[in-house]
């Protein structure tokens, strides 16, 4: 179904099997269900399973056991993190999200400059959240893949036919608003959420952030240079509850789980939602050719007024404990080939970040909503931000995740979210700067 000319095939990558020693390695590998699995694919049938079982065909002496994990960003997934790291019972690998959880647990993480090579490493785009400090040169602890999501508005063609909207997309958060109150006048559900773990508020807010802030904006506040209690996080906060306060959202929105939220926009109950490209197959399965998309509009007088939040966000790390180094990366290699990367475009909705690879008609054709993204970032030239819980560490976004329902409910002001917010980060640095 996919179509590039970096394909590699044959060979290429079974190279090295014959001659191969009969000693059996045993890997083991957590699955993260966001990265695969979660898209309506069974975990059996998802890229990664099939990933490894090319492996496993190419190298017969390397057995992988793959490993189901928690939600990567639940509080569940990090309880189980931080008592496997202190316990020693980590898997060989990993998957993290990029940015604030692997810098976070990167003393548990090997170090991967030397083992890796300097040809593969150019082969990939998006090292620099995955490397200390974020900065060219530093220490990599972790390997990216996939070119990541950016978080979009999805929306329904033909409610908003109904309602008269025409024309180009919004481009301002009070234009969107101003449609959406259009939606609701003629019948019509405006938006469709379930913010009960804050996810969605994540996905809106990285987006509003990133347009008042950008990346330095963001890894201001990563480093302390800039306070959390700030407009940065008060506005985007005060517009992501205006939405439920005015009655513009489903009624149970703030207690309806994140997958009945997608689930009921794909099956046609309101006319729009904001998430990413993760879930583009079941809402066009959904939806068929009913759906387009749009960036997330950024409040009026943001800095970045063309601007896209997102970014890489999927990484495979391998931790300390690991007495299988060089299968590991032969593994992690592997898995981010432009063969099994393509694999994943369906379920992932994301580009491969392999630098070789090359988007074709036939790609087009099988990816509209990914080619209308490529669009906005290629031709209309949006700005490109990395998300503001890409770059915060894990324990700082699981919070603000809290925050954000709350936020919407309305059980918090946006003040004292963003006060409180300041003072868990605050707490983290200080730990931070004497733990060295």
């Amino acid at each position: 179904m996919l179509v590039a000319s970096s394909v590699l095939v044959g060979a290429a990558l079974v190279s090295g099997v014959a001659g191969a020693s009969s000693k059996v390695t045993n890997l083991t590998i957590w699955n993260d269900p966001l990265a695969a699995g979660s898209q309506g694919i069974p975990a059996s049938k998802s890229f990664l399973t099939k990933g490894v079982a090319l492996f496993e065909k190419a190298n017969p002496n390397i057995h992988v056991k793959i490993l189901q994990e928690p939600f990567g960003s639940s509080t569940a997934f990090n309880t189980l993190l931080q008592s496997s790291e202190l316990a020693g019972t980590t898997p060989d690998i990993g998957q993290l999200y990029v940015g604030g959880q692997v810098i976070q647990n990167a003393k548990f993480l090997l170090p991967l400059n030397k083992v890796l090579g300097q040809s593969y490493i150019k082969s990939l785009s998006g090292w620099q959240f995955v490397t200390q400090g974020y900065k060219t040169g530093g220490s990599i602890y972790a390997v990216p893949y996939g070119a990541g999501y950016y978080y979009t508005v999805f929306y329904n063609k033909a409610d908003f036919a109904k309602a008269g909207i025409t024309g180009n997309p919004p481009t301002t958060w009070e234009a969107m608003v101003a449609d959406a109150k259009k939606l609701k006048a003629k019948g019509i559900t405006p938006f469709e959420f379930g913010e009960k773990e804050g996810y969605f508020g994540a996905w809106t807010l990285d987006a509003l952030i990133s347009g008042l802030g950008g990346n330095t904006g963001v890894l201001n506040m990563y480093t302390g240079k800039q306070s959390l209690n700030s407009s940065l996080l008060i506005k985007p906060y005060t517009a992501w509850h205006a939405l439920f306060a005015d009655g513009l959202t489903n009624s149970n929105a703030a207690t309806l789980t994140y997958t009945s939220g997608v689930a009921e926009f794909a099956a046609g109950k309101a006319a729009m939602t904001i998430t990413g490209q993760y879930y583009d197959d079941q809402i066009t399965k959904g939806l068929g050719k009913n759906v387009g998309l749009f960036p997330v509009p950024v409040l009026s007088g943001s800095k970045y007024m063309k601007s896209l939040s997102g970014g890489p966000n999927n990484s495979y790390v391998i931790f300390k404990n690991s007495k299988n180094v060089a299968a590991d990366v032969k593994l992690i290699k592997f898995l981010t080939s432009p063969q099994v990367q393509q694999l994943s475009v369906q379920e992932l909705g994301q580009l491969p970040n392999n630098v070789s690879f090359k988007a074709n008609a036939a790609f087009a054709k099988a990816q509209p909503l990914l080619t209308d993204l490529s669009t906005y970032i290629n031709t209309k030239h949006y700005n490109l931000f990395e998300a503001f819980d890409n770059v915060m560490p894990g324990s700082i976004d699981s919070y603000w995740y809290q925050t954000n329902n709350g936020v919407f409910s309305g059980a918090l002001s946006p003040q004292s979210a963003a006060s409180s917010m300041q003072s868990q980060m605050s707490q983290y640095l200080a730990t931070a700067a004497t733990s060295g």
